[in-house]
């Protein structure tokens, strides 16, 4: 205990503010085991919404959410100074002698934080019958824990997206990617890329190799598919992935935002890509509940006309910190 104590004397800490909220004054102060983070809020928190504290041990170039850190933390914090926070820094060996960046983040209700980083795209070719892998960054983002449900569309539009109006917690389906495109930036929010998509299917930086599904190598774990359902299901019935997010296999496929290409891993720049520039179909990606299970594997690429609309497509948002 005193060689640890000694070693985490070393660690240097510093402070990085920036989110939609108003965080102001920010510092930190370590005293052995224990940080202690005091800032100044400005604005009240939206109902729902909560004030998380993330860390970085890479000069800020990827963060991470810390959630066993105690005070001003979540959905009940107020506006005003010296709101403090403290994380104890035991057991954890891997910020020793390290410079660590703090950022306070305001994540609205229903969303979770992506901490950003890189992943491995797999790709087949299937003229080729090549197996091709491509490196691709991508740098911290918020997304919605479930599809957009029937309640949230009617509210945000007015009007129902499908004449199925019994379940109000599932997903909504019958939109356009013109549609859900709509919706998101009424909001606040957008369609995520396909490799905001994939990266965060996949668990991003917490994500599990060999899981073909989100969250699960056993696709009836987190899926509703053609063998396990003949309809949508309520959103957030199965179990979520690493990061806490739901159905992103099965249920309704998802738009994403980009334009298709056949070959977009080889071509796309492999830091935050947002896919081709043109094309004449976008990107939907995860399966739904008429789908086998070949369709709902995370790395399964789909397309589709943006006016089309049936009853298995819906979408999810994301948004900028």
């Amino acid at each position: 205990m005193k060689t640890k104590k000694i070693l985490l004397l070393g660690v240097l800490v510093s402070i990085t503010a920036t989110s939609a909220q108003t965080y102001k004054n920010v510092r930190a102060k370590q005293d052995g085991l224990s940080i202690s983070i005091q800032y100044d809020m400005g604005g009240k928190l939206f109902r729902g919404d909560r004030v998380a504290l993330t860390y970085s041990s890479d000069n800020g170039k990827t963060y991470a959410e810390i959630k066993d850190a105690e005070g001003d933390l979540g959905p009940n914090v107020l506006p005003g100074k010296n709101n403090q926070i403290n994380w104890l820094l035991i057991d954890k060996d891997f910020i020793i002698g390290k410079i660590i960046n703090f950022r306070l983040v305001t994540i609205p209700e229903g969303m979770v934080y992506v901490d950003g980083g890189k992943y491995t795209r797999i790709g087949i070719d299937e003229k080729k019958k090549e197996k091709t892998e491509h490196s691709v960054e991508l740098g911290s983002f918020l997304m919605d824990q479930t599809e957009v449900t029937q309640r949230q569309y009617r509210h945000v539009m007015g009007k129902f997206a499908s004449d199925y109006t019994g379940c109000m917690e599932c997903p909504v389906e019958n939109v356009s990617w013109f549609d859900a495109n709509d919706y998101a930036s009424k909001i606040g929010k957008r369609l995520p890329t396909e490799a905001e998509w994939e990266y965060a299917a996949r668990g991003g930086s917490y994500g599990t190799k060999g899981q073909s599904y989100s969250g699960s190598k056993n696709i009836d774990e987190v899926a509703w598919y053609l063998e396990n359902t003949d309809a949508k299901q309520p959103v957030g019935k199965k179990k979520p992935n690493a990061l806490g997010i739901y159905d992103m296999s099965g249920n309704v496929w998802e738009w994403c935002s980009d334009w298709y290409h056949d070959d977009y891993f080889q071509i796309a720049s492999m830091k935050n890509p947002e896919g081709p520039d043109y094309g004449t179909e976008k990107v939907v990606r995860g399966g739904s509940w008429f789908s086998n299970e070949v369709f709902c594997n995370v790395s399964r690429r789909y397309k589709l006309k943006p006016d089309y609309r049936d009853t298995n497509f819906g979408f999810r948002c994301v948004k900028d910190l």
